[in-house]
């Protein structure tokens, strides 16, 4: 009696290990054939700088969006300072910038610049603009390539350092020069737009376009005011890339041909924006809509598995640059797109 009933326990637990080692071995095959890798936070602060005086003074993205400031060798960068000290100062204000290329984040730049003052039409603030130019020896910047800033002020002095520190600007500033190409123009419009939605909310701002809080809904408005096929200010992805996808492996092979900013990623249950791609780490730094709730510039370790949609001159709207402001920002705009988010042409 006794017997049986331990080779009937016996028998239970054989199959239930089975079954469990079954189930372990399935999750396994999961992860491997969707593991996203490892990712980060790109940083927000910079160490060297951490000791200044926090400035109340902001980047102004909408008029670093003007296609008159979309340089290809030099960048142009508008600050909105209000501590009151900005107001009357005689002495020449000079900003340390630190320049990081970002498919060579290990090489930093640093610069200095000197900062045109003036006093806003409404008294509101004082405007600072900083051109940050390639020195006359070595061209450090380069058409078609995204960079971040930190930005710290000084007075003018002999050497610059905490004696010579007004403070940092808080928040790293994102841009991207432009190019001769119409697709690098196009490039350049597109992640601009996405630069200034990031730093808004870094700021605790509002944020400018009618998108839901998706990541796929935020890279169809991203791409939808240049691109073919659009409707309400939305990328049709389907049309636009037309079933010409690469995966990740591919991304390399793209970057040694041309700029990757502004493409698209699909992986499982996620999409995403390239901004670079670091070839000595095999990373890429990306803009994403709904990370954790919220827009993230997120380095992350590239994937085979992901399906990568690059832009062409020929997914670009024949009007481009003369383009009305679209129907996209409306009242109603908001209503309609969170429907159209689960329509058939949601594809993450």
């Amino acid at each position: 009696m006794y017997g049986r009933v331990f080779l009937s326990f016996a028998l239970i637990a054989t199959v239930l290990l089975s079954v469990d080692s079954a189930d372990a071995a399935r999750r396994r095959r999961s992860y491997q054939t969707y593991s996203t890798g490892y990712k980060r936070v790109a940083p927000t602060w910079d160490e060297a700088s951490a000791g200044y005086r926090e400035l109340s003074a902001y980047y102004d993205y909408d008029q670093a969006q003007s296609e008159e400031v979309a340089f290809s060798d030099k960048i142009r960068v508008f600050l909105m300072l209000h501590d009151g000290e900005f107001e009357n100062l005689e002495q020449q204000v000079v900003a340390e910038v630190k320049l990081i290329d970002a498919s060579e984040p290990e090489t930093e730049h640093v610069l200095h610049c000197p900062v045109s003052l003036t006093r806003s039409a409404d008294d509101d603030y004082t405007l600072g603009v900083i051109d940050v130019t390639n020195d006359a020896g070595e061209a450090i910047m380069k058409s078609g390539t995204v960079y971040r800033l930190f930005v710290n002020l000084h007075r003018e002095s002999a050497e610059y350092d905490a004696e010579s520190a007004l403070g940092r600007v808080p928040t790293p500033y994102y841009v991207a020069t432009s190019g001769e190409s119409p697709i690098e123009q196009a490039r350049q419009q597109i992640v601009m737009r996405t630069f200034r939605e990031w730093y808004c909310v870094q700021r605790g701002w509002r944020r400018n376009g009618e998108y839901v809080m998706d990541c796929h809904d935020y890279y169809r408005w991203a791409a939808g005011s240049t691109t073919v096929g659009a409707s309400y200010g939305r990328a049709n992805l389907g049309r636009l890339f037309n079933g010409r996808y690469r995966n990740g492996g591919h991304i390399q092979e793209l970057t040694d041909e041309t700029p990757i900013h502004a493409d698209y990623v699909r992986m499982p249950g996620h999409t995403f924006m390239l901004l670079a791609y670091d070839e000595e780490r095999h990373e890429v730094l990306t803009m994403e809509g709904n990370f954790n709730n919220s827009l993230a510039v997120v380095i992350r370790s590239v994937s085979s598995g992901w399906t990568v949609g690059h832009l062409e001159e020929d997914n670009l709207r024949p009007d481009l640059f003369d383009l009305p402001e679209g129907d996209s920002e409306s009242p109603n705009a908001t209503a309609r797109l969170e429907d159209m988010v689960t329509s058939d042409n949601t594809e993450a």
